[in-house]
């Protein structure tokens, strides 16, 4: 759990340091915006991580895969990635930083 919360207080610092970066043509963002949508992201990461796990311990598979052994598999290093890049996109479109 301490990793948990360390992590969350992370990201609320980079969503700090990423608004204070923001140019001014995007000075209707606010900072609970973008602290939302980091936080989300973070939070999107580990539900990944998690999910993964589940099925594997549920299907009795001690790896996802063997392309990296001793890693739990090429699938174990991208699981948080693949259930967190979306969750950032759609912030990103929410926020109407993208073009």
């Amino acid at each position: 759990w301490e990793g948990f919360w360390g992590g969350i207080a992370a990201c609320f610092l980079l969503a700090v340091m990423l608004w204070k970066l923001l140019p001014d043509h995007a000075a209707h963002i606010g900072l609970g915006s973008v602290a939302a949508v980091t936080i989300l992201t973070a939070l999107a990461s580990v539900v990944g991580d998690l999910t993964i796990s589940m099925v594997t311990r549920e299907s009795g598979v001690k790896d996802s895969g063997s392309l990296l052994p001793g890693h739990g598999g090429f699938l174990d290093r991208i699981d948080s990635l693949l259930a967190a890049a979306p969750v950032f996109a759609a912030g990103l479109g929410l926020l109407e930083l993208t073009e």
